[in-house]
Order: structure tokens, then C-alpha cells, then sequence
């Protein structure tokens, strides 16, 4: 049936001849025209409903708009787990695959990888498990474990070395640990160690584990019946083993990088622009390697500033080599940057988005709008002492000076700061579900009530000017819990990355339900969640998934073969 055709006319055509004989006045046919036309607007409302839900196609031909994936998940009677929309559609994109593989080792990898969004290498619990001997047991050949044949004739120790024999003892005269070996080896695995896909497979399964608790760890052992956690409870028949390498963060080791010698010329230009004339919509773009300069119009504190946006078009936050100093009055966004040196801005205010900051500094001198507005961002050292500075989903390492502080849903290491000339905290502010050096005591009012001091001074570390401090905290949202990351060094891949033995007020202490800090939009607690919970569907009646951080799967292995 073509795009164009009169559905009027076909109906007449299906009707029976007898029938078209007596339409003499043509009533019939009328009728039918008038609801042939019904019809053909009723295709057209469908047709442009269906362009509005699937504008676009992607390269896997998945695309659609968000509002509809819960309608296709009860449509295929599925149930989403996902923190994230990329979660979400691969679910339904591979339900029935799914479903069709159940239990199987195949499926298990393709649902952590598609919900999870992140690579892991899986060990099946009762493959670790010590086991007697037994006759009929059979024997494969060392070629099913990619290893050469045991030559013939051969002495009792050679024999031994049978990857296949369920010994129970590990032979101390070998190392056990994987090693790279052609794409074609029988027991070859592929996985991405640090942004190189490698081949891989076990050497030695009977030696001593190069790299114990790790994926390389393939020695048998007594099971273990506790509760499983990544630390405990992992060798059982019951337990499926999922290795994950731990996240990077903003710092990739996979990462590019530009000089800022190459972009502070124009830069400079663009932030002194004149936009008086511009309108809202106005704007000039240009790219600059792995940058995108974007220059518009700004209204910030009641004045028309040049608005300049420089954005890494990476995938991992760009780094950006050299001290950066900013001295033309203009709002200056960072998006998706590793800012690797020193930043100063002496005019102006600064918005970062996806950020990692070694030391951020702006000089401008204003309380009631932010001098500095960050969302998801890194920063070892951050410093507005006459400014206000807004912070969500932030982390800070070392120092923060704020004359005002407003923060939610950050990790706040060091004290809080007005300046470096006392002890003195922000002066104004709000604080809330965030990770403070310090609760203060409950304010309580003055008795007179004074206008001038309007709390009593009960808590001597929650001062400012020689009183009690202005800046609120809503004690019951925020917690004083020591965070634990991967690395607290800034620009090494794990910094600011929680621990699995972090605190749960700091992986779950948001306000939406997900992690503390700068990572909190990476979603990287809520995702291990999720992985797990989808997997409690595909997984056999009694068989638990357990998620095991493991540091050398961003190690590539040795190219070793013995």
C-alpha cells in the first residue's frame, strides 16, 4: 500500500458488485469517501506520532525518545533497573536475547556489561571449589585450556601440570597468572585493560597465584560460607564472581591533553568581545583541536558579559596543561576539562561542569551571586575569600576559602574556610547533604532576642567575625563520616573515586538516593546496584552474583608464555 492511497476508493473496491450496482444515486460511495478521508487523517496523526517518538535512528537503530521506554517495558514485560537512560535501552533492546540465554554464562556477561556499563571478567563459583578425584571423571585435553600437549613419554611432575586435574594443592614451583597470547588460542579471553584490548590466558592453573583474590586467581579452595560481600563469601557453588576493574574517574589512563599556549590567545579575544548589540541566541563557535570555544551573551550581576565556554569534545575529561590566568571581566564555563595547573580569574565568575581542577582561584569580590558555580567537579584546592562560591556534587581535597558557601551533596575534606588569616568558617550559606570536617552544635536563640547576634555562640569551631556563624547546616542531611577513595592523589585514575568499604552515608547520602561528590553523576555506586539486581531475574534459583573490584584488570598482562 502506497503513502498515497485513497482509502474511500479501496473500500468501494472490497465491496461486492451486487452492492455497487444499486449505489445509483451514488449515496454509498459519498459515504465511503467520507470515511476513507477519516481514515487517511487518522494515518496521518499516526504517522506523525511515530516521527515524533522515533525522530531519529542511531547506528544501532535503537533510538527513541525517553517518555516511551517505560510504555516498551511493560509492552515486553520488563523491569528497569538502570540509573541511566543508556541502561535503560539496552535493556529492552536485549531482553529477549536475554531471556533466551538465561543462566548462562554468555547472558550473565552481556547484562553487567549493558547495565553496569562496564567490563568484567566472570568466574564460576563451583570451578573454584577443591574437589576428591574422581575416575570417571573425564579429562580434557591441555589444547581445550589453550596450552600445548604433555609430551610422551612423561615423568609423574610433568603429568601434574594437566590444567584440567582437580588438585587441590598448589604447586610451588610455578606461578599461576595470565599472560597475552594470539586472538586464536583455544582458552583465550578478550578484555580492555586500560584502554588496550588484549588477549589473554591462564598460565599454570596449578602454581602459586601471582596476583591472589584477583581474576588471575584460579586455585581451588574449602568453600567459604559466609555472606558474601568483596571481601568474603566468594568460593561457593553457589556464586558467581564478577571482576571489575576499578572506575578512573576524571583521569583516564587513556587521556589527551593541549597546552594552554595554544588557546589563550583567542581565549583572550573572545572574552573581550563586545556583546552589547548580541542577542540571546547569538553565538560564535570555533574548534580548536579537541576544544570547542564557544563565545555568546551572558547577564551576570545585572551586567552584559561576554559569555566564554570552552568544552573538552573527549570522551574522558581533556587535560589542559599550563597556569591559566584570566584577567578580562566575562563569564568563563569549563566543561569536561582536567585542568592540570593553577586557574586564576581576576574579573568575573567562572561555572564548571565535569571538571577536575588542581587549584582554582577567583579573585572577584561579590557575595550575592556565585563567583563560582560548579556542578560535578573535582578540585584539589578552591579558593573566592571575597566571593560566593556554589557548589553540587563536588569534591574537595585540600582547601576551600569561601566569604559564603553554598553546597549540596559534596564531599568537603578540609575545614571550612572564610580566608587564611584565622579559623574564622564562611560567613553566610547553606550546607546540606554533604560531607563536612564538622556538624555544629544546634543554634539556639538569644534570650533577649538581639537583632545584631540573633544566636547564641555554642559551638567555638562554627565562628565568623567573632560570633556565631551564619552559614546553616542541616545537620540531619550531612554526616562527618571519613571518606575512603581509591587514591586521594590528584591526577592519578581512582582520585575522588569511592571505596566499596566507603561509608553507606557517603555511597548513598545524596539527596536522590546516589553517591556523595564529584562522581555522583558517573552513577558508578547505583550502576554496581543495579547489575546486581538484574541479575537476581537471569540468574538459577539459588545462585548469588557478587561484584569484585580488582586493580589489575588495569594492569595488561605479561607477554610472557611460561
Amino acid at each position: 500500500m502506497t503513502q498515497e492511497s485513497d482509502y474511500g476508493d479501496l473500500l468501494l473496491a472490497w465491496l461486492p458488485a451486487v452492492w455497487r450496482e444499486r449505489d445509483s444515486q451514488g449515496d454509498l460511495r459519498r459515504l465511503l469517501k467520507v470515511y476513507g478521508d477519516l481514515l487517511d487523517a487518522f494515518r496521518a496523526t499516526m504517522d506523525q506520532r511515530l516521527y515524533d517518538g522515533f525522530p531519529d535512528q542511531d547506528e544501532n537503530g535503537r533510538h527513541c525518545q525517553a517518555w516511551l521506554l517505560p510504555y516498551f517495558a511493560q509492552l515486553l514485560d520488563v523491569r528497569l533497573v538502570s540509573p541511566d537512560e543508556a541502561g535503560r535501552r539496552a535493556e529492552l533492546a536485549d531482553a529477549v536475547a536475554w531471556r533466551q540465554r538465561k543462566g548462562t554464562r554468555v547472558s550473565i556477561e552481556a547484562i553487567a556489561e549493558a547495565v553496569g556499563r562496564f567490563e568484567v571478567e566472570i568466574q564460576e563459583g563451583w570451578k573454584r571449589v577443591a574437589i576428591t578425584p574422581r575416575i570417571d571423571r573425564p579429562l580434557l585435553p591441555e589444547a581445550a585450556y589453550g596450552e600445548s600437549a604433555i609430551p610422551s613419554p612423561a615423568t609423574p611432575a610433568m603429568r601434574a601440570r594437566h590444567p584440567g586435574l582437580p588438585a587441590a594443592t598448589v604447586d610451588s614451583r610455578y606461578c599461576s597468572r595470565a599472560v597475552q597470547c594470539e586472538p586464536a588460542n583455544s582458552g583465550a579471553h578478550t578484555t580492555n585493560f586500560a584502554g588496550q584490548t588484549i588477549s589473554w590466558r591462564q598460565v599454570n592453573r596449578h602454581g602459586i597465584p601471582c596476583a591472589p583474590a584477583s581474576f588471575q586467581d584460579v586455585s581451588p579452595r574449602t568453600v567459604d560460607l559466609r555472606t558474601p560481600d568483596w571481601h568474603r563469601g566468594h568460593l561457593h557453588p553457589r556464586r558467581v564472581l564478577l571482576y571489575y576493574a576499578p572506575q578512573e574517574g576524571f583521569f583516564a589512563h587513556a587521556h589527551e591533553s593541549i597546552a594552554w599556549t595554544l588557546l589563550a590567545s583567542q581565549v583572550t579575544q573572545a572574552a573581550a568581545t563586545d556583546v552589547s548589540g548580541w542577542h540571546e541566541d547569538d553565538a560564535m563557535v570555533h574548534v580548536i583541536g579537541p576544544v570547542e570555544l564557544r563565545v555568546s551573551k551572558a547577564n551576570w550581576n545585572g551586567s552584559d558579559l561576554p559569555h566564554v565556554s570552552l568544552r573538552g569534545l573527549t570522551a574522558a575529561p581533556l587535560r589542559v596543561w599550563g597556569v591559566i590566568t584570566l584577567t578580562t571581566a566575562a563569564l568563563y564555563r569549563f566543561e569536561n576539562l582536567w585542568l592540570d595547573n593553577q586557574v586564576q580569574i581576576n574579573a568575573g565568575a567562572a561555572q564548571l561542569v565535569g571538571c577536575a581542577a588542581r587549584s582554582f582561584k577567583v579573585t572577584t569580590a561579590e557575595c550575592h551571586v556565585p563567583v563560582i558555580e560548579a556542578h560535578a567537579c573535582l578540585f584539589k584546592k578552591i579558593e573566592a575569600a571575597q566571593g560566593l562560591v556554589r557548589l553540587e556534587y563536588a569534591t574537595v581535597l585540600e582547601r576551600l576559602l569561601a566569604e559564603a558557601l553554598e553546597a549540596s551533596d559534596s564531599i568537603l575534606l578540609p575545614p571550612l574556610r572564610k580566608d587564611t588569616v584565622d579559623n574564622d568558617v564562611p560567613a553566610t550559606g547553606c550546607i546540606r547533604y554533604s560531607r563536612l570536617f564538622h556538624i555544629p552544635e544546634p543554634a539556639v536563640p538569644s534570650n533577649p532576642p538581639d537583632p545584631d547576634t540573633p544566636l547564641v555562640d555554642n559551638d567555638p569551631q562554627w565562628r565568623s567575625q567573632g560570633k556565631r556563624s551564619l552559614l546553616r547546616c542541616y545537620a540531619a542531611t550531612c554526616t562527618t563520616e571519613a571518606p575512603l577513595f581509591w587514591s586521594d592523589t590528584f591526577g592519578q585514575p581512582g582520585c575522588g573515586v569511592l571505596h566499596p568499604d566507603c561509608a553507606a552515608a557517603l555511597q548513598s547520602g545524596a539527596e536522590d538516593g546516589g553517591e556523595l561528590g564529584a562522581c555522583h553523576d558517573f552513577r558508578y555506586v547505583l550502576r554496581q546496584k543495579a547489575v546486581l539486581e538484574k541479575l537476581r531475574e537471569f540468574l538459577p534459583l539459588g545462585m548469588e552474583a557478587v561484584l569484585l573490584a580488582d586493580p589489575t584488570l588495569a594492569c595488561p598482562p605479561p607477554s610472557v608464555t611460561e
